[in-house]
This record gives C-alpha cells, sequence and structure tokens, in this order.
C-alpha cells in the first residue's frame, strides 16, 4: 500500500500514464479509494503498486512498481522487481511489460538498479521500462541501446 502522498501521487500519475498509453488495459492500483475496491494480486510474496491486464495480445500484462527517491536501491525493491519479473517470465503469453516508476530524483538511480540487475532478462516478449512522471523509458536487451525513449 502506499506510504506516503509522495508515493501516492506517483502511483496515480502512473497508472493514469499507462491507461493513456495502453487505452486497452484495465488498470488496478493498490490504492483503496472505496470500500471493496479491488487490488493487484500477490507475486512472489509482494503486491505491485499497478497491474493492467488486456486481451490485446500486442500488451497482455503489465507490472509496474512505484518508488521514491529514498527507496529504488533498497533490497527489498531490488527483491520486488525480481519477483514482478519473474512472474512475466513464468507466463506463456505474449507481450509482458514491467515499470518502475519514480519521482525526478531517482531517476539515475532507477536507471542504475534496473541496468544492472534487469538487463539480462529483457527479451522479445519482456520490456523493462522507466517512467520518470513524464516519459517512458525502455530498457535495451543486451547489445542494442541502454536506453530509449518509448
Amino acid at each position: 500500500m502506499s506510504q506516503s502522498e509522495t508515493h501516492r501521487r506517483l502511483v496515480i500519475d502512473t497508472s493514469i500514464a499507462i491507461q493513456q498509453r495502453y487505452p486497452q488495459v484495465k488498470v488496478t492500483k493498490d490504492i483503496i479509494e472505496n470500500p471493496g475496491d479491488p487490488v493487484p494480486p500477490i507475486f512472489g510474496g509482494y503486491r505491485p503498486d499497478i497491474i493492467g491486464k488486456s486481451s490485446d495480445p500486442r500488451i497482455q500484462l503489465v507490472i509496474a512498481e512505484a518508488k521514491t527517491v529514498g527507496d529504488v536501491e533498497r533490497t527489498h525493491t531490488l527483491c520486488q522487481i525480481d519477483a514482478f519479473i519473474g512472474h512475466l517470465e513464468s507466463m506463456q503469453s505474449a507481450n509482458r511489460t514491467f515499470i518502475l516508476a519514480v519521482n525526478g530524483p531517482g531517476c539515475e538511480k532507477a536507471r542504475n538498479v534496473l541496468n544492472f540487475n534487469c538487463r539480462h532478462r529483457v527479451t522479445e516478449n519482456i520490456e523493462i521500462e522507466l517512467f520518470d512522471g513524464l516519459d517512458f523509458w525502455r530498457l535495451g536487451a543486451p547489445g542494442d541501446t541502454l536506453w530509449r525513449l518509448s
């Protein structure tokens, strides 16, 4: 669940950006606004901040995790990222995307975390992206351009 107003705002902004980018995706976020609101399922012992599902074969599942600058490099964050990407890898469906959303000052740290810990996990069907509050940046597979604007 959201731990601060900054985190809450980042989750909301990211969910809006995902919905705008993928209009066919049904987004569920880990922010309860009304009693009984759905929340994302748990993957590998962790509940992501946002999940988006679609029947569109071009993008079938999006898992997003929002982090404030102080949380980007924590062990807990690395474990969450590993669990979420591991879940995407275990699926047999088409395209899957993991998005790490960070606020401004945390972007460079987040780029490094994803580059050094996740680049080898980028495949034809699994995308790893960074959302900086304005744009989505796609991590390239080994041998490709490191980062490019999505």
